[in-house]
């Protein structure tokens, strides 16, 4: 018996390239994701000074000790967030009964304690109370500016 078979080869069709707008739009997207995840780690450094003399004005722990606490907290609260951004719907449902609460308690625990490292300086109860408004303010915006960064840069791959 012979061999008549002839396997045929089969090319995937090139992939289109991509318009000079789509390019233009990625490539301000991805700007413009740097420009706020920039905005979001200057004010993660801001939070993690803040967050560890709140820890120490409070436990009296040496300054290693107050800065790893307001990294695990800072950096726990980003970097859950990030994961949740980016896992697939599948993945996201899967871990969110353990990512969900994570977010907020660490983004409690950032605020109650910049606020009360911010009010700790004050002089009268106005101060105080702006004090303990900044305090509540950056996590907040930290976690604003995360995900809208994460958004954009996610939106600026294509």
């Amino acid at each position: 018996m012979t061999n008549n078979v002839t396997k045929l080869i089969v090319t995937k069709p090139a992939p289109r390239a991509k318009s000079r707008k789509t390019v233009k739009t990625e490539r301000r997207q991805a700007v413009t994701a740097l420009m706020v995840g920039g905005v979001a780690v200057g004010l993660t450094a801001l939070s993690l000074h803040d967050l560890a003399s709140g820890v120490q004005l409070v436990t009296h722990a040496a300054p290693w000790q107050s800065y790893a606490m307001a990294s695990g907290i800072d950096l726990g609260f980003i970097s859950t967030e990030l994961t949740m951004l980016t896992a697939s719907e599948k993945d996201r449902k899967a871990i969110a009964k353990f990512t969900t609460p994570t977010v907020i308690g660490t983004l409690c625990g950032s605020a109650i304690m910049n606020a009360f490292a911010f009010a700790s300086h004050a002089d009268n109860l106005a101060m105080s109370i702006a004090a303990v408004a900044m305090g509540v303010a950056i996590p907040a915006l930290i976690y604003a500016f995360t995900r809208i960064g994460a958004n954009r840069w996610l939106a600026s791959q294509g």
